[in-house]
């Protein structure tokens, strides 16, 4: 587990930087499946049946400060690339790219089986799917120490806090046209933990004191796995060293439970103008008090060594020059404590309006506003729409928006997204993202954007459409 807390935090940027997930571009696509998931009011202009494990993959990223060109260098020979913890990478070079608290969010989704069918005028969606939001926060004084080891004598890295879970969700909805104008939808979740890790310092002092670094430390570690076995020393520290191989190796089944609702209602006015409004992700998860492990920091303890490279030839982590090698299993050291056993549940607000413009459902204007949050970001956003729908088995939608990470330090931000839906008689595919990427390396990762997704859907349709019959 050498310097683990910052080795995942480049694992993360460098496996989630090139893609994410959010359905804001697909709002006013009649015929995407994507839609129903902000508002279950939605719904497709046919039935369907996603392929299996490929019916929607879809991952958000969002970063305050943190890119990948942030994390990756091309300090190397012939301009390869090397981390910031290389040697060749001086502070000087990274101290301008960094906050003072440096924040990302990433969350994933994917279905796994799934279905829509029309029953006169109720629709019915049945899907399994798995989920996956995790996050960090660092504070540059953490990338300051690790970086340059004992040539400050004191660091300041309270706030440090790094987690994830991953959930498995069934859900079931149904929505149903009220006369020509109201249509009503609601959704429910049931949620089934799978894994679930954090680790949070409230405060998180380290002093050199002649060789050695003290820590004054207070903070909590929570995990919680069906069959989890957390390793201790013969002090009762947990031994985190082993960790990662003990404790989630030996996975027998569910940690937790959880339960959610989604309701939505959308409204035609006058055939040309569309109101919609929804309410999402109202419940609880609640993890099993035997599955769980809560651990609490010590108030103060001494650990020493900090100096480290990464062998590009082995992929470890070595040892450099006389400080010794970070180990993160020193650095931070837990007891057994009592703790919580319930995740909040934060609840999401949605509202939309689309004009036909010319009255023959061509092209739509649309505006959305969007709230979400979760445990490790909140987001708010305000973007406008248009919408083309040129044949019955083709729509575009084209969006402008502009919104603020209130969770990652009151992070402004404006984007353009793009979404496409080929929804034909025999085939249903969705592609877009809400964050166009507009510089890309040879590998298509977006090496300076901060906010960045891309969402895929492919399902095989059901039955005739009933609001075109005749289409393709």
């Amino acid at each position: 587990m050498k310097k683990s807390c910052f080795a995942f935090a480049l694992a993360l940027l460098a496996a989630f930087g090139a893609s994410a997930q959010q359905y804001r571009t697909s709002y006013f696509m009649e015929g995407s499946t994507m839609r129903g998931y902000l508002n279950p009011a939605l719904r497709p202009d046919r039935g369907y049946v996603y392929i299996p494990a490929a019916g929607t993959v879809s991952v958000n990223f969002h970063s305050d400060a943190l890119t990948f060109k942030t994390i990756f260098w091309p300090k190397g020979p012939d301009g390869s690339l090397v981390s910031l913890l290389d040697e060749r990478v001086t502070w000087h070079d990274i101290e301008p790219m960094l906050r003072s608290m440096n924040n990302v969010g990433v969350d994933l989704h994917t279905t796994l089986l799934g279905a829509g069918f029309y029953t006169g005028r109720d629709f019915w969606t049945l899907e399994i799917g798995a989920d996956a939001v995790g996050g960090f926060r660092l504070p540059r004084s953490f990338v300051e120490f690790v970086k340059l080891g004992s040539q400050a004598n004191a660091y300041d890295m309270s706030g440090l806090q790094l987690g994830t879970d991953a959930l498995v969700n069934v859900s079931a909805g149904w929505s149903r046209r009220i006369g020509t104008g109201l249509t009503v939808g609601g959704r429910v979740n049931f949620k089934g933990g799978v894994a679930r890790s954090s680790a949070r310092y409230d405060k998180l002092n380290v002093t050199l004191n002649g060789e050695k670094w003290a820590v004054d430390a207070a903070g909590t570690l929570a995990m919680s796995v069906n069959g989890l076995e957390v390793p201790t020393d013969a002090e009762g520290y947990v031994d985190m060293e082993n960790l990662g191989e003990e404790a989630f190796t030996n996975i027998r089944g569910l940690a937790g439970f959880g339960l959610t609702f989604d309701f939505g209602a959308e409204y035609v006015w006058m055939e040309r103008f569309k109101f919609s409004a929804a309410v999402l992700n109202l419940g609880f998860m609640n993890w099993d008090e035997k599955h769980t492990f809560v651990g609490r920091s010590e108030a103060s303890y001494d650990f020493a060594g900090m100096r480290y490279l990464l062998d590009p030839d082995t992929g470890r982590w070595e040892s450099a020059g006389e400080g010794g090698d970070f180990d993160f299993g020193e650095f931070a050291k837990f007891r057994e404590a009592s703790g919580r056993t319930r995740t909040r549940m934060y609840p999401g607000f949605v509202l939309g309006a689309e004009y036909d413009i010319f009255g023959d459902n061509l092209l739509g204007a649309g505006a959305l506003f969007t709230h979400r949050k979760n445990e490790y970001y909140s987001r708010t956003e305000v973007s406008l729409a248009l919408t083309v729908r040129p044949v019955a088995w083709f729509t575009a939608s084209l969006s402008y928006a502009a919104g603020n990470y209130k969770s990652i330090g009151d992070s402004f931000f404006n984007s353009f997204g793009f979404a496409l839906n080929f929804h034909t008689g025999w085939i249903n595919f969705f592609a877009g993202t809400d964050f166009l990427m507009f510089r890309v390396n040879p590998q298509f990762i977006p090496v300076g954007q901060k906010i960045c997704n891309v969402t895929v859907g492919l399902s095989v349709p059901l039955g005739p459409s009933p609001k075109r019959a005749g289409g393709c």
